[in-house]
């Protein structure tokens, strides 16, 4: 195993270009230095480096990007914020030092959260995606998507770092009556942190869409402020493993793995997403509740729970829209709650567009305390979209049912996959 890298070694090497000698950017090196060491002797050392391929996001000011090239000798392409964006087809920043020594950098700027990235199928081995997904406002699970898209399947490896939201210091901050938050920025909008992690929100979404999880954990960084009466013992117990999740940066790293999926976890413990429906991105014709793909609800599901597979009851009518392909059925999984509702549930599957001008319908009625099945025809004339609308004729209210139980929703069915076949 090669020797591990310095902070002295960075400085050294980052000061032989005139590029990183401007006074706003040795502000950047010394604010970053411990991020930039940690993330280095993280980045994984593969076979052949000269045909390794990294994706680096949000790559100015080009301080990684130039480590990478120099201690692993890997290709690097960057990601950069949409106000760089030209009307050249290829972007290329040329770095060289003192000594003669030459870095091009090629880049393509575009809005990582909106935009589809512009870059094919597993293309890259590595995609280093530090101290960016903070600053996002509304996505990161297109990020995240995108990221494994373009990673090679099976093998392509995830580097993310971002702040932890659970860091010990910003408790002592929040009972000492200061804000933890941070404070806007006059740049730009994405210039502030918008949302943080926890290292298991972090992980979880990362698993939902797809990835590997190798390594989760944080890590003590000199940029962050540590108040000195408690700092010894912060010291102490992260020594002993007691602070793992609970210090200043999160560090991940993955592998894409399987098919991507855009999920978008809604519901507690793990509740990044809100008014999900809103995003209106539709990718798939079968929809499995334990997936937390929630953007293909369209109302009338409450918060997904784990039992039965992974399981979102509806109200007494709840919809769901699903991407079409041809198929001629919709198949609706569920299961029918407790015996003391009575001795069935009745209600119907409707099928068809949104506006209801093309539908079929299929009534049901089954027993309760049971997993069913309902199908019903997709009718002709459908395109892009199936349109799925389950209602309850005779739903319950637990806490009614049974006053041990503090439930006062009114629920139909707990659904666990909705699928066009």
């Amino acid at each position: 195993m090669p020797a591990p890298i310095t902070a002295q070694q960075i400085r050294e090497y980052v000061n032989t270009f005139e590029w990183f000698r401007e006074p706003a950017k040795q502000g950047y090196l010394e604010a970053a230095i411990d991020r930039l060491t940690h993330t280095l002797n993280v980045i994984p050392r593969l076979p052949d480096p000269e045909r390794v391929r990294v994706l680096e996001i949000g790559g100015i000011p080009y301080f990684m990007t130039v480590l990478i090239q120099k201690y692993f000798g890997y290709q690097v392409e960057c990601a950069n914020e949409p106000t760089w964006k030209t009307d050249r087809e290829e972007n290329v920043e040329i770095l060289v030092n003192d000594h003669g020594e030459r870095h091009e950098i090629r880049w393509k700027a575009l809005n990582i959260e909106f935009d589809d990235w512009p870059w094919e199928d597993d293309r890259f081995d590595l995609v280093v995606y530090c101290e960016v997904i903070e600053h996002l406002t509304y996505d990161p699970t297109q990020t995240l998507a995108e990221a494994h898209r373009v990673l090679r399947t099976g093998t392509g490896q995830l580097l993310l770092s971002t702040p932890n939201a659970l860091a010990w210091q910003y408790l002592v901050e929040a009972v000492q009556g200061r804000n933890p938050f941070p404070p806007y920025s006059g740049y730009n909008l994405y210039a502030r942190h918008h949302r943080l992690f926890s290292c298991a929100e972090l992980e979880a979404l990362c698993r939902q869409v797809g990835y590997d999880v190798e390594l989760n954990y944080s890590t003590r960084d000199l940029a962050y402020e540590h108040p000195r009466r408690l700092d010894r013992l912060a010291s102490l117990l992260a020594r002993a493993g007691r602070l793992r999740a609970r210090q200043d940066v999160i560090y991940l790293l993955a592998t894409a793995k399987g098919p991507r999926r855009y999920a978008y976890p809604d519901s507690r413990p793990m509740e990044i997403y809100t008014d999900v429906h809103a995003y209106d991105r539709v990718v798939r014709g079968v929809l499995r509740m334990a997936d937390n793909e929630s953007t293909h609800l369209r109302g009338g599901f409450f918060p997904l729970e784990p039992w039965g597979g992974g399981i979102r009851w509806t109200g007494p009518e709840a919809r769901a829209v699903l991407k079409y392909a041809g198929e001629r059925k919709a198949a609706v999984a569920f299961n029918t709650g407790t015996a003391r509702r009575g001795p069935s549930v009745r209600g119907s599957v409707t099928v068809g567009d949104e506006n209801g001008a093309r539908s079929a319908r299929q009534e049901f009625e089954v027993p309760s305390d049971s997993w069913q099945t309902v199908v019903a025809p997709v009718p002709e004339g459908l395109r892009d979209r199936v349109w799925v609308t389950i209602t309850v004729d005779n739903p319950m209210v637990p806490g009614e049912l049974d006053r041990g139980v503090p439930d006062g929703r009114t629920l139909g069915v707990a659904v666990r996959e909705i699928a066009l076949t």
